[in-house]
Parts: structure tokens; sequence; C-alpha cells
């Protein structure tokens, strides 16, 4: 058996990240709408047709909630502007996971409504692993 080809094997597993199942995003600000998608491609298309109807000054919210395969889920807002140039849900969350990353411990305690799961020790390790090993 060839171990050196068995060994290329185990190392692209090891650096496949956790894919996403679906992204579910709600419209709370202006129009009532609601989507389900597969992408976070498809979510950039959704919230930026909802950006067109944001009002002309400030902000309309949306929910969003993204389940991986593995029944992690990442959930947060974002605000819809007419004046976005680019729509990127993907560089929101990791903006958002970031800062959860550096968050002290303590603040951990008090929080009931977590925006991710817990997979790790307290909610700035669990960024962590997310950044390093979710397809965001």
């Amino acid at each position: 058996m060839n171990t050196a080809k068995l060994d290329d094997n185990m190392e692209s597993d090891a650096t496949e990240k956790v894919d996403i199942a679906r992204i579910l995003i709600q419209r709370v600000d202006g129009l009532p709408s609601k989507a389900r998608v597969s992408s976070l491609e498809a979510a950039n298309k959704v919230l930026d047709d909802w950006s067109d109807c944001a009002p002309d000054t400030g902000y309309d919210q949306c929910d969003f909630q993204i389940v991986f395969e593995d029944g992690f889920r990442y959930q947060g807002h974002y605000l819809l502007n007419k004046s976005t140039k680019r729509v990127s849900l993907a560089r929101h969350v990791r903006k958002h996971l970031m800062a959860l990353a550096k968050r002290a411990d303590a603040e951990d305690a008090d929080t009931d409504d977590k925006p991710i799961s817990l997979i790790g020790a307290d909610i700035a390790e669990s960024a962590k692993i997310v950044l390093d090993q979710y397809n965001i």
C-alpha cells in the first residue's frame, strides 16, 4: 500500500472546510420578505435586490441564520442600505466573527442569545474555530 498517497489524502481531508447547508433571511423592516437559499452568493443576490427598496436615508434590518452541514448555526443582523456598493454577507459575518474571537471570556456568561452555537469552551474560542474550519 502506498502510504505517501494515504498521507496526502488525510492532509486534504484535514483542510476541507464545513460547507453551508442553508441560509435563512427575513426582512424585519420595510417590505416583509423571507428567503431560504443555499449559498452566500444567492444570499448576496437576495440582499442586493432587497436593498433597492431600502429607504433613501437610513437602513432596513434583515435577520439571518446560516446553518452549516454539521448543524452549527450562526445568526445575526444585516442592515440594508441603498447606497451599499457591493453586498457581501460573507464579509459581514467574518468581520463579526473576528470581533467575537477577540471578546473577553467574561462577557459570555451574561449572554442568553448567543450569535453562534458553542463549539468551543466559550464564544471567543468558538468564533476562532468557525473562522478556521467553516466555509465563510
